[in-house]
């Protein structure tokens, strides 16, 4: 993989913001295990994260992930950052998260897990 992985992260949230989910799904993996938020249940496979989206994408607009700082290695992206939605009740949400992004060395992600702490009731089912 010879792009940045901070680089295909900000292609993935492009389709995040323009809620292409074909997009946004050909980021991952078929076996992607996602921990959409530490602590609960991960999302594995492909089929689950479709499932997730379009319910997150049901539940909350104008969705803005603000990476603040980032690391990388040869498999992993580290972010750092706050993230920005309006949730079904119609309120902002504002948090600080911190996720951990695998890659296979083609690019495809098969790994993620996000850390936050839960503060809205509709962040995520």
């Amino acid at each position: 993989m010879s792009e940045r992985k901070i680089d295909l992260i900000k292609r993935l949230q492009a389709t995040i913001k323009a809620k292409d989910k074909a997009g946004f799904l050909d980021f991952f993996a078929d076996d992607v295990v996602y921990h959409y938020h530490v602590g609960s249940r991960p999302l594995n496979g492909k089929a689950w994260v479709e499932k997730f989206i379009a319910k997150y994408w049901t539940d909350n607009s104008d969705s803005t992930r603000l990476i603040d700082h980032h690391s990388e290695t040869a498999s992993h992206l580290f972010t750092e950052g706050r993230e920005q939605y309006v949730n079904a009740s119609g309120e902002t949400v504002t948090h600080p998260y911190m996720g951990i992004i695998e890659f296979r060395p083609d690019g495809k992600i098969i790994g993620w897990r996000d850390y936050f702490q839960m503060a809205d009731k509709n962040a995520t089912g």
